[in-house]
Parts: C-alpha cells; structure tokens; sequence
C-alpha cells in the first residue's frame, strides 16, 4: 500500500485516471487500487467488477473497515494474474456489431488454444478464471500493426489467435480483423501496453 504523509492510503494517479476513464466512480475505483496491491489497473478493473454489487463500494474508502483481510484474499502470494487482450484492426472501419462478432470470434478461438493444450496452458487459464477473467479491447492502426504484434506474442510464447473473416459482410475474405493474446500482466504489456482502448 502507498501510504500519504498522513498515513492514508494514495492510489497512483495514472491508474486512478485509467479506471476513472472506463467509467467507474472515483470512490470505487480508489478501493480497487487499494484492494489489489495499487500496481495495475486491469487487476483494479477486475475487482470492481467483481464487486460491483457491494453496497458500498461507491462509498469513500475507510481502511478500518472490517473486510481489510480483502485485500489479502484477493491477492494471494505466487499468483500469477493473466489477462486476455483483444487487438481490433481498426483500418477496415468495421460496424460496432462486426466489431463486437469478431472480438467474440477472437476469444473463443483464443480459448479453444488454450483448452486444446492444457499441460502448456491449463494453469494460465485457471488463475485468469479465478481472479477476475480481465479482457481488455484495443486497437491497432492496420494490419501490419496487427501481424507485427502477433509475431512478438509467437516470440515471448504467448498463446494468440487472429480471425480471418470469412468475408460475407463488410470486409474482403480473409480479412486479418483481431489479434487476441493473452499472458501475464507485465508480458502483454510490454507488447500491447501501448495501443489505445477501443
């Protein structure tokens, strides 16, 4: 926890600012950055989710809550936390549904990788479904940005997917449309921590 020169607690403000972003409340996302170590913002994005329904998590933090020990269950030591990113090649300025089919066609296709070879990646899918199954959209220019991506994915081993659409509606066939990658936290950062949410 970062502690202010009051001893209360300080999220980081380029987190803070990121959740604020995604359309959570100030209050609910500083309880986040509190809860899950104040270090990432997709960890924070997921707990709020998955407390959305708490009746107070609009509430203004109080560390002396009774429900402290949160933080320690929600973060346990030797956990690794992954995510799923899903890279939407925005050069082909497709409708919202297409958008919307072709992210769902990415993360199916990513997650059958992922079933199809559970000795490689069983544990990475079971400590993504247990800790929040955080999925994150972004875009890519074109799709040479998209190919340039997957070939870092194939390089650091992480499991990806592309869709190639089939080509009946808005697109030419065998249109690169999504890149979905999923890894470790810090790992796909360092290959899509750079491009813009969708």
């Amino acid at each position: 926890m970062d502690p202010g020169s009051d001893g209360a607690f300080q999220p980081k403000e380029d987190l803070l600012n990121i959740l604020i972003s995604l359309g959570f409340s100030r209050n609910a996302s500083i309880k986040a950055l509190y809860y899950t170590g104040n270090n990432n913002a997709d960890l924070a994005a997921a707990w709020v989710i998955e407390n959305q329904y708490r009746s107070n998590i609009d509430a203004p933090l109080n560390e002396d809550e009774s429900d402290n020990s949160d933080a320690a269950e929600y973060l346990p030591d030797g956990v690794d936390f992954y995510k799923m990113v899903f890279v939407v090649n925005s050069e082909l300025k497709m409708g919202v549904g297409k958008v919307a089919a072709q992210v769902a066609h990415a993360a199916l296709g990513l997650h059958r990788t992922l079933l199809d070879d559970p000795q490689r990646f069983g544990q990475m899918l079971m400590s993504w479904e247990q800790f929040g199954e955080t999925k994150i959209v972004t875009k890519a220019d074109n799709t040479a940005q998209l190919t340039g991506l997957a070939e870092k994915a194939s390089s650091e081993g992480l499991p990806h997917y592309i869709v190639h659409d089939a080509g009946k509606t808005q697109v030419a066939s065998g249109s690169m449309t999504v890149l979905a990658i999923m890894g470790k936290l810090d790992v796909v950062d360092a290959i899509t921590g750079s491009l813009t949410l969708l």
